[in-house]
């Protein structure tokens, strides 16, 4: 079969079953793994599909957000106070969902930064910035989300280590920790805990003291806790009292400020 027919082939297949992974088209078109990822390759050029890790999606057209999903001024701070905390030459994850989505849209600058997200939306806002390697992991898209989770999702971070974990919580609790919406997420996040040396959650200060359904992890599993000034005091000298850096967005820039531009952030900066 010619590359043009096999690609058309592949187009088939993904339009039908939406995901497909690189060993099972190889074997259904009776070529090697290695002219299977060549017309991957072709195929994401030509902005049909997201190449995930081991694999490719479908690239369908995203719904404009909707009333509910456009980003509060609360996110939007967040989300470039914790690009500044990601340095160039790390390995870092970063988690679905809108908090994380515009942590990825302040990354577009950085270098031989690589990123591995499980949100097939930050992946589209990671897309074209130079300096970054993105890779998606597989997985079943929760519904009307993006977000991929599921059995491809845990294989894809089997034998990968980040120096950081970024993730944005549904809920923030001392009875319950840090929590999900879902089980499936839950899952697949408190596996990535053993995959870094940093936990960053990312969290307007509405999360607090709220409780989704699925628990992620205990309050002191975190390292860093990215959110705005009006978080409690109570949260506030939790996290003082266990060592854990609590950051606003307005503490964030004054510790780059200090820091002069272009320099590299330490770990002592106040929380």
């Amino acid at each position: 079969m010619f590359a043009a027919a096999r690609q058309e082939r592949i187009k088939e297949l993904l339009l039908k079953h939406k995901q497909f992974d690189v060993v099972s088209l190889a074997a259904l078109l009776g070529v090697t793994e290695v002219t299977i990822r060549r017309d991957l390759d072709k195929l994401e050029q030509d902005g049909f599909i997201i190449k995930t890790h081991g694999g490719a999606i479908l690239k369908e057209v995203l719904p404009e957000p909707s009333l509910a999903e456009r980003v509060p001024p609360e996110v939007i701070e967040i989300g470039e106070a914790a690009a500044l905390l990601v340095n160039d030459n790390e390995a870092i994850f970063l988690g679905g969902g809108l908090t994380c989505r515009q942590v990825a849209a302040n990354l577009q600058t950085k270098q031989r930064l690589t990123v591995m997200t499980n949100d097939l939306k930050v992946a589209l806002e990671l897309n074209n910035a130079l300096g970054v390697l993105c890779s998606v992991t597989g997985g079943n898209s929760l519904q009307g989300s993006g977000i991929l989770v599921g059995d491809l999702a845990l294989r894809a971070i089997e034998e990968v280590y980040f120096h950081k974990v970024i993730l944005s919580v549904s809920g923030i609790s001392f009875t319950s920790g840090y929590t999900a919406n879902t089980v499936e997420e839950a899952t697949f996040y408190r596996q990535l805990l053993t995959r870094c040396e940093e936990l960053m959650i990312v969290a307007d200060y509405r999360k607090f003291d709220k409780t989704g359904f699925s628990r992620i992890a205990d309050l002191k599993a975190a390292h860093k806790v990215i959110t705005n000034k009006e978080v409690g005091n109570h949260y506030k000298e939790f996290y003082f009292q266990n060592n854990i850096k609590l950051f606003t967005p307005y503490e964030v820039e004054e510790i780059e400020e200090v820091a002069g531009p272009g320099e590299q952030q330490g770990d002592d900066g106040e929380g």
